[in-house]
């Protein structure tokens, strides 16, 4: 008998800190799935990163016109074509950004549809003028000097010159296209009527959003033509070493007139990710008050019939 009452004093203190644990709201169940496992996203490679489009709900269409209020950039010829067919220009950006864990400040963009980055010597670094797409990615690219450090919005064979393409950058303190992260800064690189070479004057915008906080990165392309052809370009991103790469296409036939890109990474791999997540709230019930007080009543008698006996 007393060993029976042993039992019923210890299951009652039990009780009571079961129902003390739920009242302060402990999981009982999945708190959020997030994004998943990697299958979930268009694109991964081995750093971890997720690439989404706009088909997917993750990543939103906004192409924003930087024309009349971004900076135009000058390229540099590399090669024996104009400039604006396969060139470069040297940029440092506004504020750092984050890239394959590496901290980044200077960037080339190419005339050719692509942003070698980490370039601290410049175009002594990248020329710009790869026009090769290189797939399948990752891949070394054949053009020297070169890095495969690379964002790659539209790496084709661009040209500027036949479509009376510019290129312009311009950083914002609030971007004009909200991160999914969350409230962030952002430079935007626009290639604006731009073309192929040789394609008699077909013209099109091709931007990248670089956002400095999250690390996240968005693509956007406006087609009115119908002739940018993403069977003959490489999209996505690869790391320095040229060994790791996160492909949305690769010399596939995928929708790109209104699409929209993005590329999370492992550390903010979801929308609202710098938004930090709020603590678990209970919300006090009358039955979980009357739990706690009956678990308590029946622990206090348990030892009270044990010190009796």
């Amino acid at each position: 008998m007393k060993y029976f009452k042993l039992v019923i004093a210890i299951a009652a203190m039990l009780f009571v800190s079961m129902a003390w644990a739920q009242e302060k709201g402990a999981p009982d169940g999945p708190v959020g799935e997030g994004f998943g496992p990697p299958e979930r996203g268009m694109a991964a490679d081995l750093f971890g990163h997720l690439i989404f489009d706009n088909a997917s709900g993750q990543c939103g269409f906004s192409m924003i016109d930087i024309s009349a209020t971004g900076t135009p950039l000058t390229y540099t010829a590399s090669g024996g074509f104009p400039a604006a067919d396969d060139g470069g220009a040297a940029v440092t950006l506004a504020a750092p950004m984050t890239f394959y864990g590496t901290t980044v400040n200077d960037i080339v963009v190419s005339s050719n549809g692509y942003i070698a980055m980490g370039t601290t010597n410049g175009l002594a670094d990248d020329t710009g003028g790869d026009f090769s797409e290189d797939c399948p990615m990752p891949a070394t690219p054949d053009n020297t000097p070169s890095t495969p450090f690379r964002i790659l919005p539209f790496h084709n064979d661009l040209a500027g010159d036949g479509s009376g393409g510019t290129t312009y950058v311009e950083y914002f303190a609030s971007c004009p296209r909200a991160s999914e992260a969350g409230p962030e800064d952002c430079t935007i690189v626009f290639w604006d009527d731009w073309g192929v070479f040789g394609g008699g004057g077909d013209s099109y915008d091709i931007q990248a959003i670089l956002y400095h906080q999250s690390g996240l990165i968005a693509y956007q392309y406006d087609d009115p033509t119908g002739l940018l052809d993403p069977t003959s370009a490489a999209i996505g991103i690869q790391n320095a070493a040229g060994d790791d790469a996160a492909v949305y296409s690769c010399q596939a036939s995928v929708p790109v007139n209104g699409n929209s890109v993005c590329t999370f990474t492992p550390s903010c791999a979801g929308p609202g990710c710098l938004v930090p997540p709020a603590p678990p709230v209970a919300v006090p019930t009358s039955s979980h008050y009357g739990l706690v007080l009956l678990a308590l009543m029946l622990a206090l008698g348990g030892v009270w019939l044990i010190r009796r006996h």
